[in-house]
């Protein structure tokens, strides 16, 4: 039972530098030929929280009594942290075998790496998004200690993700359809998400729906620690650290199972 969480850990740390290494090539190559280049990462997060801020505050009209318009952009943007990298890693770490069908029997490069390379390419915009509201927590608002936390969390979304896409990358091996299934799933957890809005406010009838949303547990997480400034009910913290851990286990225990048939795929 410790080998089943122990595992995965070990697979990454021993391969550390040349994850490291091909995830910042990857990174480099979205943004080759720019004329901003990785500032494109930076100005992204600026745009993305421009447009939903304009989208909830002057569209939807859409303003907590017990929050400013800033604190309220905030929230918002807390929420858009980890719902963006999720989605990201979602769609392109499941086809992150698909499209790397040369690197499957590679010896240089576990092949069980290339989603969990994926998810670090496609969640390199959450650490600059944490950077940002940690300063516009302490230019507009009042900082707490729990924002020191929020480290911790993204890891756990990270592996949360990572173990989820091992499952649903070996599943795109196989059902290409996927690829369109998560199209609108992603579209169905953009509106299920409390990105834009406090669970409080949604009616008892749906509010089943929040917490069977393993993105939600994250986004309030984030939303807590950084704008409420304080720790997160137990029934949000338990499940979260749980479930990230369990997910990230079982996707490398099903992955490392699986890869000796890869080659009947690749």
């Amino acid at each position: 039972m410790i080998s089943f969480f122990v595992s995965p850990f070990l697979a990454i740390y021993l391969k550390r530098e040349i994850v490291w290494r091909t995830t910042l090539v990857e990174v480099r190559n979205m943004y080759a030929g720019s004329m901003l280049g990785l500032t494109w990462v930076f100005v992204g997060q600026l745009m993305v929280l421009c447009i939903y801020s304009f989208t909830f505050i002057y569209i939807y009209n859409i303003k907590p009594a017990d929050m400013s318009v800033v604190e309220y952009a905030m929230y918002v943007f807390c929420g858009l942290i980890s719902f963006l990298p999720f989605s990201g890693a979602l769609t392109g770490g499941t086809l992150s075998f698909v499209s790397n069908r040369s690197v499957l029997l590679n010896t240089v490069f576990p092949a069980e790496l290339i989603p969990h390379r994926a998810v670090l390419v496609a969640s390199v915009g959450m650490p600059v998004g944490v950077v940002i509201i940690g300063l516009a927590d302490l230019f507009f608002s009042q900082p707490s200690w729990t924002i020191l936390l929020v480290p911790f969390v993204m890891v756990l979304q990270i592996m949360f993700v990572t173990g989820l896409v091992w499952i649903l990358s070996l599943i795109a091996l196989i059902m290409r359809d996927i690829q369109q299934i998560l199209q609108y799933v992603v579209m169905m957890l953009s509106f299920v998400t409390p990105i834009a809005y406090t669970p409080a406010i949604v009616p008892k009838a749906v509010e089943a729906i929040i917490y069977f949303n393993p993105l939600s547990y994250f986004v309030i997480t984030f939303q807590y620690l950084i704008i409420l400034n304080r720790l997160p009910e137990p029934q949000i913290l338990i499940p979260m650290v749980i479930s990230s851990f369990i997910m990230f286990s079982l996707g490398y225990s099903m992955v490392r199972r699986a890869k000796g048939v890869f080659h009947d795929y690749a």
